[in-house]
């Protein structure tokens, strides 16, 4: 065995190094502690002497020794080591050292000046310093010093690192979750947009409140949704729907409030699928719902009350006009319902159903009182004369369709316009056209003439025909049936013919329900007799 000296050997400290300033009572812990290996007992003694000062010290003996204690005291903050010893030398305990545990700095200390086993030490130890015997024991402190110091450096990049990579990884997990909730917030500003636009192509309270539903369920997910709709602010629910599955708990009540006050409510189930309660962010897309819901019925209830008052307008007017013909209050009402017979037989006999709706069938009602509305401007001369018309007093007669027709175009164009004065306009200027282009004024033949108008032609002409007239008795039901048949093709759209035929008794009991009275007759002849053209 080669002697060994009496002090520990080193390499002298490198010119204008400065070593990491150290404490005395810096606390014992990993990054402080210092693993010497050599085989002398004297060289671990007065290691121990010289680091045990400053550091926690711990020797080995050997290197396998030095590996145990690795594992079971370590890891170690340095290790220095002899190169020469028996068994396993320092240069490979020091790489194995540096497979298990990298962030141990390794000084490794020969006796042997030769340049080869210092550039091996260095290239294939991974050597933080190589130190040659015997050297002054500032020098082998200061390496020690150093070595801890490239220790905390490398463990502090190291955390440093890790803090990096989390906080990257947070990051990234924050703007995947921003995103995320920017794409969901994105997705339901859509929603409501998409809801504010179909709320405003909305034409009933009804639409209102199953609109408001659908969007309301999408809001809140699998919960109980129940929208009721007043008709007026403060008024009693007019309208409701429902939307999802069964109640689990109770509702949660969001009002949709206008200045005039309360105009409906929204409920919502208090619990989710999973029994949780409503989100602030549910909470908040459900007020914005029920604003938009409020402003959508406010408009509804404001535009019916609108064309209430506008057809009401017109109505009085068309009852003007009639009460200066020789027709009777009822038959205004008459030909509303035969008209509406006769376009529900067309939509379920699957005739002209892109253009029968809910909406065609409702507006053809209200449009079919207004049918005569020109004949104010027809001369009493002419309009209650009970005898046959000559051609002069025909041409006049038949100007009523271009005069009603003139008066509802400027109805139209003084105000919003309104699909049913649009059917009002068609009707009064075209239900005396013939499907063969035999009528008047226009000689309008087949689908040229509106559809509306064609069911009125023929809802009116049965009425006449039901009905007693000064100049006339009234037909039979069975009789005014079979003329009307004759004429398919002919005066009528055969579509209508067939859908009124085959409805035959329904428009029988309405003839009948609502057949003038003997008053009416009576008053109708005295207006005709007390005319000056009777006279």
């Amino acid at each position: 065995m080669r002697p060994k000296e009496d002090a520990p050997a080193g390499l002298r400290h490198p010119q204008g190094a400065r070593p990491v300033p150290l404490t005395p009572t810096h606390p014992r812990t990993v990054t402080a502690r210092i693993l010497m290996v050599d085989d002398a007992r004297d060289v671990l003694a007065s290691f121990q002497r010289l680091i045990g000062r400053r550091f926690d010290v711990v020797t080995a003996p050997s290197g396998a020794v030095a590996l145990e204690k690795c594992r079971t005291e370590g890891p170690f903050a340095a290790v220095v080591a002899d190169y020469e010893m028996p068994g396993m030398k320092g240069i490979e305990l020091v790489m194995r050292i540096h497979e298990e545990w990298p962030d141990t700095v390794a000084i490794l200390v020969t006796g042997v000046v030769d340049v080869d086993v210092a550039i091996d030490a260095l290239h294939n130890g991974r050597i933080f310093r190589f130190l040659e015997k015997p050297c002054p024991q500032a020098h082998l402190l200061s390496a020690v010093e150093d070595a801890v110091a490239e220790h905390q450096r490398v463990a502090g990049d190291r955390e440093l690192a890790r803090t990096l990579r989390f906080s990257s990884e947070a990051l990234a997990h924050f703007n995947a979750s921003l995103e995320r909730l920017i794409d969901e917030r994105t997705a339901a500003l859509l929603r409501l947009q998409r809801f504010v636009g179909a709320l405003n192509d909305a034409e009933s309270l009804q639409q209102v409140a199953e609109l408001t539903a659908r969007v309301t369920q999408e809001f809140v997910g699998e919960r109980a949704v129940h929208v009721e709709v007043h008709g007026r602010p403060g008024g009693a629910c007019e309208c409701r729907a429902q939307s999802g599955p069964q109640q689990r708990g109770g509702l949660r009540r969001q009002t949709a409030v206008v200045a005039e006050g309360e105009i409906g409510a929204i409920f919502v189930d208090e619990l989710g699928e999973r029994g949780e309660a409503l989100s602030e962010h549910q909470m908040s897309w459900l007020s914005a719902v029920a604003a938009s819901m409020a402003t959508a019925a406010h408009n509804q209830i404001r535009r019916r009350e609108r064309d209430e008052a506008q057809h009401a307008t017109m109505l009085a007017l068309a009852k003007l006009a009639e009460q200066r013909d020789n027709e009777t209050g009822r038959h205004l009402e008459r030909v509303s319902l035969y008209s509406t017979l006769i376009a529900e037989g067309l939509r379920e006999d699957g005739w002209y159903r892109d253009t029968i709706d809910d909406t065609f069938v409702r507006d053809l009602y209200r449009s079919a009182p207004l049918h005569d509305i020109g004949k104010v401007g027809i001369p009493d001369s002419i309009l209650l004369k009970p005898g046959k018309l000559t051609p002069a007093e025909w041409d006049v007669m038949k100007t009523h369709t271009e005069i009603g027709a003139d008066t509802l175009r400027a109805v139209m164009q003084s105000k919003e316009s309104q699909s049913f004065l649009r059917m009002s306009f068609d009707i009064a200027w075209c239900h005396h056209e013939h499907w063969n282009g035999g009528g008047y004024p226009r000689r309008l033949a087949g689908e040229a003439i509106p559809l509306s108008a064609r069911i009125l032609a023929l809802a009116d002409v049965y009425d006449a025909l039901t009905t007693v007239r000064p100049y006339k008795g009234a037909w039979t039901h069975a009789a005014a049936i079979d003329w009307i048949r004759e004429k398919a093709g002919r005066q009528f759209d055969p579509h209508c013919v067939e859908a009124f035929v085959k409805r035959a008794d329904a428009a029988d009991q309405i003839r009948a329900r609502l057949a003038d009275s003997r008053e009416d007759v009576a008053q109708r002849f005295e207006r005709t007799t007390s005319s000056p053209s009777a006279a």
